[in-house]
Protein backbone atom coordinates (compact mmCIF):
# COMPACT_ATOMS: atom_id res chain seq x y z
CA UNK A 1 0.00 0.00 0.00
CA UNK A 2 1.30 3.44 -0.87
CA UNK A 3 2.32 5.86 1.90
CA UNK A 4 -0.36 8.40 0.94
CA UNK A 5 -3.07 5.87 1.80
CA UNK A 6 -1.32 5.01 5.07
CA UNK A 7 -1.24 8.72 5.94
CA UNK A 8 -4.98 9.15 5.38
CA UNK A 9 -6.12 5.88 6.96
CA UNK A 10 -3.65 6.38 9.81
CA UNK A 11 -5.10 9.82 10.52
CA UNK A 12 -8.65 8.46 10.60
CA UNK A 13 -7.60 5.58 12.85
CA UNK A 14 -5.62 7.85 15.18
CA UNK A 15 -8.57 10.20 15.53
CA UNK A 16 -10.86 7.28 16.36
CA UNK A 17 -8.42 6.03 19.00
CA UNK A 18 -7.95 9.55 20.38
CA UNK A 19 -11.68 10.17 20.79
CA UNK A 20 -12.42 6.64 22.03
CA UNK A 21 -9.70 6.66 24.69
CA UNK A 22 -9.56 10.13 26.27
CA UNK A 23 -6.49 9.17 28.34
CA UNK A 24 -4.47 9.32 25.11
CA UNK A 25 -3.20 12.87 24.94
CA UNK A 26 -2.37 14.91 21.86
CA UNK A 27 1.20 13.60 21.85
CA UNK A 28 -0.16 10.04 21.88
CA UNK A 29 -2.46 10.85 18.97
CA UNK A 30 0.39 12.26 16.89
CA UNK A 31 2.71 9.39 17.82
CA UNK A 32 0.17 6.78 16.67
CA UNK A 33 -0.53 8.70 13.47
CA UNK A 34 3.14 9.28 12.60
CA UNK A 35 4.05 5.67 13.42
CA UNK A 36 1.24 4.44 11.15
CA UNK A 37 3.10 5.69 8.08
CA UNK A 38 6.68 6.49 9.13
CA UNK A 39 7.24 2.75 9.55
CA UNK A 40 7.80 2.85 5.79
CA UNK A 41 11.14 4.60 6.32
CA UNK A 42 12.57 1.07 6.28
CA UNK A 43 11.98 0.99 2.51
CA UNK A 44 14.27 4.02 2.17
CA UNK A 45 16.84 2.50 4.55
CA UNK A 46 16.92 -0.64 2.41
CA UNK A 47 17.41 1.43 -0.74
CA UNK A 48 20.23 3.48 0.80
CA UNK A 49 21.96 0.37 2.12
CA UNK A 50 21.73 -1.66 -1.11
CA UNK A 51 22.08 1.09 -3.73
CA UNK A 52 24.53 3.30 -1.82
CA UNK A 53 22.45 6.34 -2.76
CA UNK A 54 20.77 8.87 -0.46
CA UNK A 55 18.35 10.27 -3.05
CA UNK A 56 14.79 10.08 -1.78
CA UNK A 57 13.49 10.72 -5.31
CA UNK A 58 15.55 7.88 -6.80
CA UNK A 59 14.48 5.63 -3.93
CA UNK A 60 10.83 6.36 -4.61
CA UNK A 61 11.33 5.77 -8.33
CA UNK A 62 13.13 2.47 -7.71
CA UNK A 63 10.36 1.20 -5.42
CA UNK A 64 7.69 2.25 -7.89
CA UNK A 65 9.46 0.24 -10.61
CA UNK A 66 9.79 -2.77 -8.29
CA UNK A 67 6.11 -2.45 -7.40
CA UNK A 68 5.16 -2.32 -11.08
CA UNK A 69 7.21 -5.47 -11.71
CA UNK A 70 5.41 -7.33 -8.95
CA UNK A 71 1.99 -6.19 -10.19
CA UNK A 72 2.85 -7.45 -13.67
CA UNK A 73 3.04 -11.00 -12.28
CA UNK A 74 -0.02 -13.21 -12.04
CA UNK A 75 -1.56 -13.62 -8.57
CA UNK A 76 -0.13 -17.14 -8.36
CA UNK A 77 3.37 -15.93 -9.26
CA UNK A 78 3.10 -13.06 -6.74
CA UNK A 79 2.24 -15.48 -3.96
CA UNK A 80 5.13 -17.79 -4.83
CA UNK A 81 7.72 -15.04 -5.31
CA UNK A 82 10.31 -15.92 -2.69
CA UNK A 83 12.62 -12.89 -2.67
CA UNK A 84 10.86 -10.21 -0.64
CA UNK A 85 12.48 -6.83 -0.15
CA UNK A 86 13.28 -6.89 3.56
CA UNK A 87 11.61 -4.09 5.49
CA UNK A 88 13.09 -4.22 8.98
CA UNK A 89 10.24 -2.41 10.73
CA UNK A 90 7.50 -4.53 9.10
CA UNK A 91 8.34 -7.78 10.83
CA UNK A 92 7.35 -9.67 13.90
CA UNK A 93 10.74 -8.87 15.45
CA UNK A 94 9.99 -5.14 15.62
CA UNK A 95 6.48 -5.75 16.90
CA UNK A 96 7.88 -7.99 19.68
CA UNK A 97 10.51 -5.41 20.67
CA UNK A 98 7.94 -2.60 20.73
CA UNK A 99 5.60 -4.78 22.78
CA UNK A 100 8.29 -5.32 25.40
CA UNK A 101 9.32 -1.65 25.38
CA UNK A 102 5.69 -0.60 25.84
CA UNK A 103 5.95 -1.89 29.41
CA UNK A 104 8.79 0.58 29.98
CA UNK A 105 7.27 3.69 28.42
CA UNK A 106 3.85 4.59 27.01
CA UNK A 107 5.48 6.18 23.95
CA UNK A 108 6.42 2.70 22.67
CA UNK A 109 2.83 1.56 23.14
CA UNK A 110 1.68 4.35 20.83
CA UNK A 111 4.35 3.46 18.27
CA UNK A 112 3.28 -0.19 18.56
CA UNK A 113 -0.36 0.74 17.94
CA UNK A 114 0.60 2.75 14.84
CA UNK A 115 2.84 -0.04 13.52
CA UNK A 116 0.18 -2.70 14.08
CA UNK A 117 -2.43 -0.60 12.29
CA UNK A 118 -0.01 -0.17 9.39
CA UNK A 119 0.58 -3.92 9.32
CA UNK A 120 -3.17 -4.59 9.27
CA UNK A 121 -3.52 -2.34 6.22
CA UNK A 122 -0.55 -4.06 4.58
CA UNK A 123 -2.08 -7.46 5.36
CA UNK A 124 -5.35 -6.45 3.66
CA UNK A 125 -3.40 -5.16 0.65
CA UNK A 126 -1.29 -8.33 0.47
CA UNK A 127 -4.27 -10.67 0.63
CA UNK A 128 -6.37 -8.63 -1.80
CA UNK A 129 -3.64 -8.48 -4.45
CA UNK A 130 -2.35 -12.00 -3.83
CA UNK A 131 1.14 -11.23 -2.56
CA UNK A 132 3.21 -13.41 -0.26
CA UNK A 133 2.68 -12.93 3.47
CA UNK A 134 6.47 -12.91 3.90
CA UNK A 135 6.39 -9.09 3.76
CA UNK A 136 4.88 -8.97 7.23
CA UNK A 137 6.57 -12.06 8.63
CA UNK A 138 10.10 -12.43 9.92
CA UNK A 139 12.33 -9.77 8.44
CA UNK A 140 15.41 -11.63 9.66
CA UNK A 141 14.32 -14.49 7.39
CA UNK A 142 13.66 -12.05 4.52
CA UNK A 143 17.09 -10.44 4.95
CA UNK A 144 18.84 -13.80 4.88
CA UNK A 145 16.78 -14.94 1.89
CA UNK A 146 17.29 -11.68 -0.02
CA UNK A 147 21.05 -11.78 0.38
CA UNK A 148 21.16 -15.53 -0.43
CA UNK A 149 22.32 -16.59 3.02
CA UNK A 150 19.72 -19.36 3.25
Amino acid sequence: MYPSKHIVFGLIFSLLVYFTFPQIDTLGFFTIWLASFLIDVDHYIFYVFTKKDLSLIKSHSWFMKESAKSFSLSKEDRKNFSKQIPCIFHGIETIAILFLLSFVNRFFLYVLIGFIFHEILDFIHIVYYGFSLKHIGSQTYNLLLYFNKI
